[in-house]
C-alpha cells in the first residue's frame, strides 16, 4: 500500500513510497483511509522531535477517518463497512517513563491507505460529517475539549484569550466556547484571520503586529482581565498571555508553534500544560460536538497523499485557517 513515512532520527525524511498492509491483531481493526488530517505534532517528527529519538522509521499521521475492512476475532461492536474516526492517543495510561502509544509516532499513522487501530480506540464517524471533515477531528477535538472543559472549565459568561487563531486546535475551541456562551477575544497577526473569528462568534479581534494584545485585552474587559488564557503559541505570545489575565485567571498552554517557552518566562506563574483527553472524555466531546452539528473549519485546498510535501508546507508556514486535510481513498 501507498503511505507517508518519516524517520524521527533524521531531519526532514518524509517520502511516500510502498509498505507492508498491516496485520491485525485480536483486539484490533484494519481501517481503509478515506481522510487523514495533518498536525504540528506530525511537523515535529519531520523535524527529529527529540522526544522520540531513537524509535527510527514509522508511516506519519495521527488523525483519520474510515471504513473498517476488517475485525480482529475478539471484537464485539464494530462489523465490516462501519464508518469510523480513530483516536490517535492509543493509551488513557499516563506513565512519565513510558511514551504513549500514538498514531503517527511511534506506532504506524494514518497517512496511508489502510491502518489498524485497536477497536477500543475508535469512534462512530458522524453521519453528517464527511470523510475529510471527520478526519479533522480527533486530535483537534480531544485537545479543544481539554482545554475548554475537562481542564479549562470554562463557564458561561466568562471571558476567553485565545491566543493565535488559525491553526485547527485554536478553531475547535473557539467552536466549543462560542457554544458554551464564552465572550471569546482571539489574536493572530492577520486581519484577514481575525474577520473569518469574528463569522465563528469571536467577540473581539485582536492584530498583535498591530496592537499590544494586553491592553486591549484589558480595554476590552473593562480592565478586569481574561477569565481564561489559553495559548497554543508558546514563546511568543506568553508574555501578553500571562499580563491579559485576571486577578484570578487561568493560564492552559497546549503548543508551541513560535517555539518553547522559557522557563524563566512562566516560573512564577500558575499554568495547566494541555494535552488530549481519555477516550471516554473524548466520547463526551464528540457528543456535544454532533449535538450541535458542528463541522469543522477547513483550510480551503483538500491535498492528495502524492502532495503531501505541499500540505506540510502550508502548515509549516500557518497560511492556513483550520484543518488541512488528504483525500486517500
Amino acid at each position: 500500500m501507498k503511505a507517508i513515512t518519516v524517520n524521527v532520527d533524521e531531519k526532514n525524511s518524509l517520502k511516500l513510497e510502498d509498505v507492508q498492509k498491516p496485520l491485525i491483531g485480536t483486539e484490533e481493526v484494519l481501517i481503509a483511509v478515506r481522510a487523514a488530517a495533518l498536525n504540528h505534532r506530525d511537523l515535529y517528527m519531520n523535524e527529529q522531535w527529540q522526544a522520540l529519538k531513537g524509535y527510527g522509521s514509522f508511516i506519519a499521521g495521527g488523525d483519520a477517518s474510515g471504513v473498517i475492512v476488517e475485525t480482529g476475532s475478539s471484537v464485539a461492536g464494530w462489523k465490516e463497512g462501519d464508518e469510523v474516526i480513530i483516536n490517535p492517543q492509543l493509551t488513557d495510561e499516563e506513565d512519565e517513563n513510558v511514551f504513549p502509544s500514538f498514531l503517527g509516532g511511534p506506532t504506524d499513522g494514518t497517512f496511508a491507505e489502510f491502518v489498524k487501530a485497536p477497536a477500543s480506540f475508535i469512534l462512530k464517524k458522524p453521519e453528517y460529517l464527511t470523510f475529510e471533515e471527520a478526519a479533522a477531528v480527533p486530535l483537534a477535538l480531544s485537545t479543544a475539549w481539554g482545554n475548554t472543559t475537562v481542564q479549562g472549565k470554562l463557564e458561561k459568561g466568562e471571558t476567553l484569550l485565545l491566543q493565535g487563531i488559525g491553526g485547527g486546535v485554536a478553531t475547535f475551541i473557539l467552536q466549543l466556547a462560542v457554544r458554551m456562551g464564552v465572550n471569546v477575544i482571539v489574536t493572530s497577526s492577520s486581519d484577514a484571520k481575525i474577520e473569518k473569528a469574528k463569522q465563528l462568534g469571536a467577540i473581539h479581534g485582536i492584530n498583535y503586529k498591530k496592537e499590544n494584545v494586553a491592553e486591549k485585552v484589558m480595554e476590552f474587559t473593562q480592565g478586569k482581565g481574561a477569565d481564561a488564557v489559553i495559548d497554543g503559541n508558546g514563546k511568543g505570545s506568553i508574555e501578553s498571555s500571562i499580563q491579559s489575565l485576571s486577578d484570578y485567571g487561568r493560564l492552559l498552554l497546549f503548543g508551541s508553534s513560535s517555539g518553547p517557552i522559557e522557563k524563566e518566562q512562566i516560573e512564577n506563574v500558575n499554568y495547566l500544560f494541555t494535552g488530549m483527553v481519555a477516550q471516554a472524555d473524548l466520547e463526551a466531546a464528540l457528543s456535544f460536538y454532533e449535538e450541535y452539528e458542528i463541522r469543522p473549519i477547513m483550510s480551503q485546498r483538500v491535498y492528495s497523499i502524492e502532495e503531501y510535501k505541499e500540505a506540510y508546507e502550508e502548515l509549516k508556514e500557518g497560511r492556513q485557517f483550520g484543518k488541512i486535510v488528504f483525500k486517500m481513498n
